[in-house]
Formats: structure tokens, C-alpha cells, sequence
């Protein structure tokens, strides 16, 4: 113990060293001690009292009847099992919803209420992971999806899903259980299923479920733990998993602090613990102050064995009905905030040209970059300027009241709501550029919609507000000082080849934005904010163009603005 004792440990030493020496008798005594906590079993004696089971599944002998769900596949695994020696392997999900399915049919009446359990385990990924036992049915040609039971588990220890009365609704048809996961697409095994009559209590693990200030792993934070705790706070031998549970506000140490709060948290004085976790240290990206063109890899448009998933979306705008596509990336995870990029098609093309013409295949390029590291994942929308009166020049304008808000209202990104309010305080997470008329489109965002938009990409295309390059040039720069924004909050990656017909008008336009205050030419946008990339003897052509998002994407979403 150290000499200088801080001063809750010191107010906590006179309020008890003699209860703490009993707790930690206590503890020994009553088998919550380290070496004790880590021998508990995870499962409940082979020997259950009977009971009538409507449906019981041990894998013993096979899948049973369970089949996998979307991508995935499941089968009879000796790898790991709650009891018996098998259980179901579930693996290659693509989404949280792929899992295990078992079709009901017609033994079980709508309308009735049943006693539901499963047990559930995963081995690889995130260290804690939400499971659900799910009921699919038919409704009034409406397909439903009620959560049975929910619970969060840790890594490697079995959990248990149950609820004794769950009611499967009246008139259902078609019905099936599925296990599925809140987030995430890891493997996971599935053992000892069972269902029998309302009001049956159907033993399962026991623990398995992550809760802070529950150490003794039995699903409950109570006086044993805080025994548990005790003697942890004085023992040599750290259990990790114990040690985590104890840190209950999350601040990477076990402390006298956590401690404290525990006995708060029982004694009723706090209802939930304090989140000091720390903020994550993100390293400075590594910027190259004048960027040199590289084409992507060959094999970067094909298909990519980690693969985004293309959705598309109909939208009722300010300029009527229209269609986008949203490109959600690899293990795709609402929970979590994503960064996001409009990019906009050329003059005669759609929406559908980034992701399903050959020349294109801009989904391949990022999942390949987002799989080798290259990108952070991020979530990119194809819109399109056509039809209904809407062109490049004046799409910012459904941009700002349309294409945003719908996006962003369905998809995760930085906007906490769709307020113009919040779109704009997060605007350092979104970005925007086109290709040709696209880009025409881009350098109009910048100047009418800077306050939603902090990084730019305009390629193969210059700024159609102004008579010649020097207007161009001061009218961005007037929307820079009309919107009251620093350096630091605007950020602009151009490209082009030298031999694309659109070379001749962007040059001169980059060239009058240069020597301009409110911009500071380099590719080290911890420096600067303005960056043009020539590729040598590229075209006007998408084959070539979409090198440029392979060099440029990357340099996007690093600063913050402040």
C-alpha cells in the first residue's frame, strides 16, 4: 500500500478498516476469494429437474432442424459446448441479423404464451456483445421481428437467454426463433435450446453476462461483490476479467476510487456509476505535403471478400421523388458514428454510375481500402443532380434541404439529429465532391453550403460563379469570409489529369486561389487546406478518374476545426 494515501482511501480507512478485514474473511470464507471466483462453473449440473420440453435441441446429433440465416451457416461443431459434448456453430454472417433460425411450425399456437431458453457463446472480437432470441413471423402480410429474450455477454463464457412467458402474438403465421446479435457479425455457438410451457423455469449458464460491479460473475451486483472487490483491492493476483468488472467507472484502473463507488452504488447513495473512460488517443495522420499521384491496385475493383453493402433509397425532396444509393461499409454497426461523403456522378449519368458501371466500381475500391486500412470505414451516398429542375449549379440547395436530412436521419454518422443545428456541428465529419459536372456541383456546395460541408473533392471541373478564374477564385473565398471560418475549417483535395479537357479551366482557377489569404496550398492539411493533383496523361474518363478518391480520400476527416 502506498505510503501517501489519497483522500477518499483515507476517509474510506476510518469509516471501516475493521468491517474491511471481516468483508475480506468474508470473502475467503464464503468462496468469493480470487482463486475461488475463477474455479465458479459457467453451467448448471448435468442433472435438471424434469420438465416437459416442447422442443429440445442439444446438437448431439446434428443441426436438429436450425439452419443459418441470410449469409450465415451453422452446423454441429466439438469445438466448444455449454453441456453434452456438441453444439451449433454459427459463422459467416455478414450482418447482425445473419444468425441460427429454427422453424416453429405448427406445434406451437399462436395466441399461447411459452417458456423460452438458449444458451449462446462467441470467442472472437469485441469483448462484450448483446445477444437476442428472436420470434419472425407473418402478420396482415406484414413480416414481424419481437425480441424474446436480450442480454449482453463477455467473450469466451456462456450466456443465457430466457424468458418464461413470452406470448407468440394471435393470428401469427410462418413463425421462427432466431439468434442474432445487437452489432457486430462474430461467430458463435448456440447449445442446449429449449421451450416448454409458460411459467417453466428452464435452468441455463449462469454469469456469462457483463455487468460492472458484478466480480463474482453470477449475473447480480451485490454485497459479494463488494467482499470480492475487497480482497481484490489487496491481492497480487489480478484476475483480468475480474479486475475489468471492478472498474466501475471504466477509467482502465481498478482503484480504491471504484471501490467506493460500488458500496455507494449498494448502499443506494449513486444509481449508476460515473463513465471516466479515457478518450482514445488517435495518432496524427501521416500527410504528405505534396502529394505525388499513385494509381490504386489492380485487384482494388474487384469484388473484395470483405464487402460494404449498396442500398438503395427513395427520397421526397424539395425537387420531388429521386433515388440515391447509400454505401454502408463492412460490418456496418448503427451504434457507432461514421464519417460521411456525397459524391456526385458526371453529365450524362445517374446515380447508378459509381456503383454499377464496370468503369466505376467504386464499392470495391472501398472495401478493399477500408480492409487493408487504408480508409476508416465510412458510410458514401451517389445522389443525383438530374430531373425536376434540379442541375449541378443548384443542387447544394437539395443538398442542404433534402438529400442531408433524409441520409442522415436513417444512416449513423456524426449528426446527433437532423436539426440544421446539429448538421452544421458536424460538419467536419462530412464531405462532398463530383466528377465533371459533378464537380461543378462541388465548388457550388463550397460556396452555398460550406456551413454543412468541411472537405471538398472537385475532380475534372471548375467553379461556374464567375467570369474568369480570378472571380472564381474571390467568390469562394467570399463565402469563406462571410461564414466567419478559420483556415483550419475547410479543406479542399482537387484533381485532374493534364491531358483532361477540363484541365485548362481548373488550372488557372487553382492558380488565382493560391495567393489568396484565406487559402494555404498543400497536401499536409495539418498545414494548409488547398491541394490539386495532376495525374500525367490522364483523361476525362471514370477508369481514370477514380484513382484521384484513392489518393485523395484518405487525407479526409483528420482535422477537427478547432
Amino acid at each position: 500500500m502506498p505510503a501517501v494515501l489519497s483522500p477518499v482511501y483515507n476517509n474510506l480507512k476510518k469509516r471501516g478498516r475493521f468491517l474491511m478485514k471481516k468483508a475480506i474473511s468474508l470473502a475467503a470464507a464464503s468462496v468469493l476469494s480470487l482463486s475461488a471466483l475463477t474455479a465458479m462453473p459457467s453451467a448448471y449440473g448435468a442433472e435438471e429437474a424434469a420438465a416437459d420440453y416442447l422442443l429440445s435441441c442439444s446438437f448431439e446429433d446434428g443441426e436438429q432442424g436450425w439452419a443459418g440465416r441470410g449469409t450465415a451457416s451453422v452446423e454441429s461443431t466439438d469445438r466448444a459446448y455449454f453441456q453434452g459434448s456438441r453444439s451449433l456453430y454459427c459463422s459467416g454472417r455478414e450482418e447482425n441479423w445473419n444468425g441460427a433460425s429454427y422453424a416453429l411450425g405448427s406445434s406451437f399456437a399462436p395466441g399461447t404464451a411459452y417458456s423460452f431458453s438458449a444458451n449462446v457463446m462467441y470467442d472472437t472480437g469485441r469483448d462484450e456483445t448483446m445477444f437476442h432470441l428472436t420470434l419472425q413471423y407473418d402478420l396482415d402480410g406484414k413480416t414481424n421481428y419481437d425480441k424474446i429474450a436480450s442480454e449482453t455477454f463477455s467473450k469466451g463464457k456462456w450466456g443465457h437467454l430466457a424468458n418464461t412467458s413470452f406470448n407468440i402474438p394471435s393470428g401469427a403465421e410462418g413463425i421462427s426463433v432466431y439468434v442474432e446479435t445487437d452489432s457486430g457479425n462474430s461467430d458463435f455457438y448456440v447449445d442446449e435450446v429449449r421451450i416448454a410451457a409458460a411459467g417453466t423455469e428452464i435452468e441455463g449458464a449462469k454469469g456469462g453476462k457483463f455487468l460492472l460491479g458484478d466480480i463474482n460473475s453470477d449475473g447480480a451486483v451485490d454485497t459479494f461483490d463488494l467482499a470480492a472487490a475487497r480482497a481484490l483491492i489487496i491481492s497480487d493476483n489480478r484476475d483480468a476479467d475480474h479486475v475489468k468488472a471492478a472498474d466501475v467507472d471504466r477509467s482502465t484502473e481498478f482503484e480504491v476510487n471504484d471501490l467506493v463507488l460500488l458500496q455507494d452504488f449498494l448502499f443506494g447513495k449513486i444509481n449508476e456509476f460515473p463513465d471516466n473512460a479515457p478518450e482514445p488517443v488517435i495518432p496524427p495522420f501521416d500527410y504528405e505535403e505534396n502529394k505525388q499521384f499513385k494509381t490504386a491496385p489492380n485487384d482494388y475493383f474487384n469484388a473484395c471478400s470483405q464487402q460494404g453493402k449498396v442500398t438503395k433509397e427513395t427520397y421526397n425532396g424539395i425537387r420531388g421523388s429521386k433515388t440515391l444509393h447509400v454505401y454502408t461499409p463492412y460490418n456496418y454497426d448503427p451504434s457507432q458514428k461514421y464519417n460521411i461523403f456525397y459524391l456526385m456522378h458526371g453529365g450524362s449519368e445517374n446515380e447508378n454510375t459509381l456503383f454499377y458501371q464496370n468503369d466505376t466500381m467504386i464499392q470495391n475500391l472501398l472495401d478493399h481500402m477500408i480492409m487493408n486500412g487504408e480508409l476508416e470505414p465510412l458510410i458514401v451516398v451517389t445522389p443525383t443532380f438530374n430531373g425536376n429542375g434540379s442541375k449541378a449549379e443548384n443542387f447544394y440547395e437539395e443538398l442542404r434541404a433534402s438529400v442531408i436530412p433524409f441520409v442522415e436521419e436513417k444512416y449513423s454518422t456524426y449528426a446527433e439529429s437532423t436539426s440544421e443545428e446539429d448538421i452544421r456541428a458536424s460538419r467536419m465529419h462530412r464531405a462532398y465532391g463530383g466528377f465533371s459536372m459533378g464537380a461543378v456541383s462541388t465548388w457550388a456546395v463550397f460556396q452555398n453550403d460550406l456551413d454543412l460541408v468541411g472537405y471538398f473533392m472537385p475532380l475534372s471541373g471548375d467553379h461556374w460563379t464567375g467570369s474568369d478564374a480570378n472571380e472564381k477564385a474571390r467568390n469562394l473565398a467570399n463565402a469563406i469570409n462571410k461564414g466567419g471560418f478559420k483556415k483550419n475549417q475547410y479543406f479542399i483535395f482537387a484533381a485532374t489529369g493534364s491531358a483532361d479537357m477540363a484541365y485548362p479551366n481548373v488550372n488557372p482557377q487553382i492558380e488565382a486561389m493560391k495567393p489568396l489569404d484565406e487559402f494555404i496550398y498543400t497536401s499536409d492539411f495539418s498545414k494548409g487546406n488547398l491541394y490539386f493533383l495532376v495525374a500525367q496523361g490522364y483523361e476525362h474518363t471514370w477508369r481514370q478518374v477514380r484513382h484521384y478518391i484513392y489518393n485523395a480520400l484518405p487525407y479526409f476527416f483528420h482535422e477537427t476545426g478547432e
